[in-house]
């Protein structure tokens, strides 16, 4: 059988293999791979069901003492990043389970980080000195290098949803990290101190001293946040959004993290968009469907699922309104001067 005809030789082989054996490579052969005409994310959309984590929130309760760990967390892993703990590119989401007495141990990071609400009745979160409660749909902020731990003072167990960049400040090689003692009782000992300064929209105290990059404001009150959905105009595609801002600035709560409230109106799906940034989505309330790729994902209340950068998503709420909680590298993006943002119409 007569075999194909050679490739003949390129006049520039021989200049190329000597370039690449000094370790030099040369644009002309290789510049369609190192600029890409557009993004394409390594991860797929995933979803994880609160029905199906439930079991495990028991199980680590039951089987993980709370002294002989950092955190009863437990994170959601995308098979696309061949067995890193990621959940999306630059972010991972977790949840973290408190049984009653429980006590988290203090720390601190270079990683920003969030703690939302869900079924956290009685939980505490210690950040930098001020006591933050943990009441249903709360946004608790921790900014890079915060002191935080976290308690539950309840009688039953708590479990509140997580948020951080931890994958991208380890691409990046800068994560430092810093472990509190178990024995520092007068971490917790704090009431919520400056935290009150900044607890009423619109009203700010002069002089108050306030760090540049992050938000002074590290509690978010779930019923304020309602309240706001509640009289935010819907856009044209029936989705209201609220963006958690810095009060001094009116951006992003930190540097690195952008999260926003989003409730959609019962009925058609919202017009698809997609970005350049990537997004964890988290199931406040109610049921819907999202379809995200070539993927669709029908959801209920504590659900979490993924919507990887430059991916087209949509959403519908079924059987009434639902709300959603977006946590996004945004900010990221937008200050390398690399946001980008279609839909379609």
């Amino acid at each position: 059988m007569p075999q194909p005809a050679a490739k003949p030789a390129r006049p520039d082989a021989d200049l190329i293999a000597a370039l690449e054996a000094a370790n030099i490579h040369p644009l002309w052969d290789r510049y369609k791979s190192i600029t890409p005409m557009t993004p394409a994310a390594r991860d797929a959309p995933m979803h994880w069901r609160w029905r199906d984590f439930d079991p495990f929130a028991a199980r680590a309760a039951a089987e993980v003492p709370i002294e002989d760990v950092e955190r009863r967390a437990m994170i959601f892993v995308n098979p696309a990043f061949g067995g890193q703990t990621v959940t999306t590119a630059n972010l991972i989401a977790a949840f973290t389970v408190l049984e009653p007495g429980d006590h988290a141990v203090p720390h601190r990071h270079t990683a920003a980080a969030i703690r939302f609400a869900t079924r956290a009745e009685g939980a505490v979160t210690i950040v930098n000195g001020r006591r933050c409660e943990m009441h249903e749909g709360d946004l608790v902020l921790t900014p890079p290098m915060c002191w935080h731990g976290h308690i539950n003072e309840g009688e039953r167990r708590t479990v509140w949803f997580d948020a951080a960049n931890m994958p991208l400040v380890c691409a990046l090689d800068a994560s430092f990290f810093e472990p509190g003692s178990r024995e520092a009782h007068e971490f917790w000992k704090v009431d919520a101190g400056e935290e009150r300064l900044w607890a009423a929209a619109g009203l700010a105290v002069p002089g108050a001293q306030a760090p540049d990059a992050h938000s002074p404001k590290y509690r978010y009150p779930g019923a304020e946040t309602r309240r706001m959905l509640d009289a935010v105009a819907p856009g044209p595609d029936g989705m209201r959004v609220v963006r958690y801002v810095n009060p001094r600035t009116g951006g992003a709560v930190m540097p690195t993290l952008d999260c926003y409230a989003v409730r959609l109106g019962n009925g058609a799906a919202t017009a698809a968009r997609r970005t350049t940034w990537n997004t964890v989505c988290l199931v406040v309330s109610g049921e819907g469907r999202s379809t995200v790729g070539d993927r669709t994902f029908e959801w209920s209340r504590d659900d979490v699922f993924t919507i990887p950068h430059w991916t087209w998503a949509s959403h519908a709420a079924r059987g009434g309104d639902a709300d959603l909680l977006l946590v996004t590298d945004r900010e990221v993006y937008a200050r390398l001067e690399l946001a980008r943002e279609e839909a379609q119409r």
